[in-house]
């Protein structure tokens, strides 16, 4: 099947990266365990589902006793990871993704609004967003690294949403256009592009498309910074110096800057929806900290080994 990407500029009221593949349903399947843990292989929303990979497999979505508005994860550091996201409509989304506090697409603190750049899919269709986009050409893979060699943190953006993954979904907003014709709202044979209630422009306005000397979302100079970042910045103090004097204690988990990949986009027009249809929550952290939060792996070792369902004797290795 051909595929084929988009990317989005900024308009008058969104700006969005659009990004289609071939249409590969997101099957969700559920297990629960005797000990009332559940996990999914998808996260299902009202217009897209999501699933998370590590290392090319999909991963396991797990359930913390009590937490049922966010689905959890195992990080496992210096491993790759993804997101697939399928589009469940017959219309185009806009999808925000938001990592560690972060818009994927331009790398800047998020505030989850529609009016952030964000990747835009065609009816069923399936994207898998594998990284940092630093051009229209490349991103850099989301790898699993301790939080204080996070991308957030390196460029000095740590913040509250360290370790969680937002994803959320907009429906399409359809501009409306004026009816040119005497007598119908406006002075006869003004047949000039307006505006609607909500401020989005319509057919026949000027500056409906952006203008071929303006910046698109993630401009030429953004790129160029994403592409140098070689070393954190220094202007505030990071994250492992302030922890430098206290006590060393468990790790967490951060979304690193990984190696370069060929995921080439294009722009395209898309206006969001002014509230998400879906609002997707995602956790991840090291096997110790899900264990703590209640959470039972998926082929747990030590559970295992306290069923003893291990098999029947095998010769050994050597």
């Amino acid at each position: 099947m051909q595929t084929h990407r988009n990317l989005i500029r900024s308009l008058a009221t969104c700006a969005a990266l659009a990004l289609a593949l071939g249409a590969i349903p997101a099957r969700a399947t559920r297990c629960d365990h005797s000990d009332g843990s559940r996990w999914d292989r998808a996260a299902n929303g009202s217009l897209v589902d999501v699933q998370v990979l590590v290392g090319g497999q999909t991963a396991p979505l797990y359930f913390a006793p009590g937490r049922w508005d966010r689905r959890y994860f195992q990080a496992l550091r210096g491993r790759n990871y993804a997101l697939r996201v399928h589009n469940r409509t017959d219309r185009r989304v806009g999808v925000l993704i938001a990592v560690d506090g972060l818009n994927v697409v331009n790398g800047e603190r998020s505030s989850l609004r529609r009016n952030e750049s964000m990747y835009v899919l065609d009816p069923w269709e399936t994207a898998t967003i594998r990284g940092w986009r630093t051009s229209l050409e490349q991103v850099r893979q989301f790898v699993f690294v301790d939080e204080e060699r996070s991308y957030a943190e390196r460029t000095g953006q740590a913040n509250g949403d360290m370790g969680w993954i937002r994803v959320l979904a907009f429906e399409e907003r359809r501009p409306l256009a004026w009816l040119d014709r005497p007598g119908f709202g406006r002075p006869h044979g003004d047949t000039r592009g307006g505006r609607t209630d909500d401020g989005l422009r319509e057919r026949g306005s000027r500056d409906a498309m952006p203008q071929a000397n303006e910046a698109p979302v993630i401009g030429a100079d953004r790129v160029l910074k994403q592409e140098e970042m070689t070393a954190p910045r220094t202007a505030k103090k990071s994250m492992a110096e302030s922890r430098a004097a206290a006590p060393q204690t468990d790790t967490y988990p951060g979304t690193g800057w990984g190696e370069r990949r060929q995921d080439p986009v294009r722009e395209t027009r898309f206006v969001a929806a002014a509230t998400p249809g879906d609002h997707l929550v995602f956790r991840y952290e090291y096997a110790s900290s899900l264990r703590a939060l209640g959470i039972r792996l998926d082929g747990d070792r030590l559970q295992d080994r306290e069923r003893g369902e291990l098999g029947f004797a095998k010769p050994p290795k050597r």
